[in-house]
């Protein structure tokens, strides 16, 4: 792991060891052992999950409280910054959030900055000028690189795609608008394709996160272009929603049009498993909420938290390409 922790040295400075206690909306008995927050966007989304799960692996038996909460909705911003105000009234001494709204979410770490609570950041980067505009400070970043990722996809499509003749339509189905983490996976797609002539991105359209609106507008955009070769859906639920609209028309999601999702979420696997989707680029949500409790232990202990890029205190997760060639190397324990 990126993050090197002394486990003596924060056994020595912490007390008794303290199993997490993990849920949305509710902290274990007060044992005396520090608190750290983890707050996420959801905790209804299978990505979150397992990020939940790596933080808790790392804070089993560390000697701290751990408490997670979450808003219902991956875009409730609002509800996101009364969690932690209400938590930073419990003294908490760490910090940890994948933000809501990369801008917004400025006023929650603003307050924490000024009660000198240190705060990670996981997942969605704070918008750099927002940092700079509001003087916050952050202590680390810890993410994919969502850019390459978005590359990835776009490369994997322009290979799999290389042997048909002339222009080749081609769908991106983007998260919300202000998405951080949509707009870098959109960038890192467009900007790969724009290299290649006969690529053609008929479509940029807000897929609002979900399946169904992966299934309307991969609907709509079939109807108004029976041609198209290839769908980029910059998160897995919208590649689900897609493949059920491409499976409504009578297409199938690898030799019809190829579809290729962001995540690496189970359900997707399972449709590449079973030939109905073609890819997906796969993140490591587990080894980030591990990595991210880790980095708060190495705060609380006083020490240097080890970055991939010191320069931008990040500490970046690689993305693969999951395809029906290595899907089982994925694939979830049952």
């Amino acid at each position: 792991m990126i993050v090197r922790i002394a486990r003596r040295v924060v056994l020595a400075v912490l007390v008794l060891g303290l199993a997490a206690a993990c849920n949305r909306g509710q902290s274990a008995p007060d044992s005396g052992a520090p608190r750290v927050a983890f707050v996420m966007k959801t905790l209804n989304h299978p990505f979150f999950l397992d990020m939940q799960r790596g933080a808790e692996e790392a804070a089993g038996g560390a000697g701290i409280q751990l408490v997670v909460q979450a808003a219902e909705r991956e875009i409730d911003v609002e509800k996101q910054v009364q969690i932690i105000e209400n938590l930073l009234q419990t003294g908490i001494r760490v910090l940890i959030v994948t933000p809501s709204g990369s801008r917004e979410i400025a006023t929650a770490i603003a307050k924490a900055n000024r009660a000198n609570v240190p705060v990670v950041v996981v997942d969605t980067r704070v918008d750099p000028r927002t940092v700079a505009d509001n003087n916050l400070e952050i202590q680390s970043f810890i993410g994919s690189d969502n850019y390459e990722g978005g590359a990835l996809a776009a490369r994997y499509m322009v290979e799999q795609l290389a042997d048909l003749e002339g222009p080749k339509e081609v769908l991106m189905i983007l998260l919300h608008p202000g998405s951080a983490v949509g707009e870098v996976r959109a960038a890192g797609f467009r900007d790969e394709m724009a290299k290649n002539e006969d690529f053609i991105i008929v479509g940029e359209l807000n897929g609002n996160d979900t399946v169904e609106g992966g299934f309307e507008v991969t609907r709509d955009t079939l109807a108004a272009n029976p041609d198209l070769v290839g769908i980029y859906a910059t998160n897995d639920p919208e590649a689900i929603g897609a493949n059920q609209a491409l499976k409504q028309a009578g297409k199938n999601g690898v030799s019809d049009v190829l579809l290729v999702g962001f995540n690496g979420d189970a359900p997707a696997l399972e449709l590449i498993s079973a030939g109905e989707m073609a890819a997906t680029i796969r993140q490591d949500p587990y080894g980030q909420g591990k990595a991210a409790v880790e980095a708060a232990l190495t705060l609380l202990a006083g020490e240097t938290i080890e970055y991939s890029d010191p320069a931008t205190l990040s500490i970046y997760f690689p993305v693969d390409v999951v395809t029906a060639d290595n899907v089982a190397d994925y694939m979830p324990a049952e």
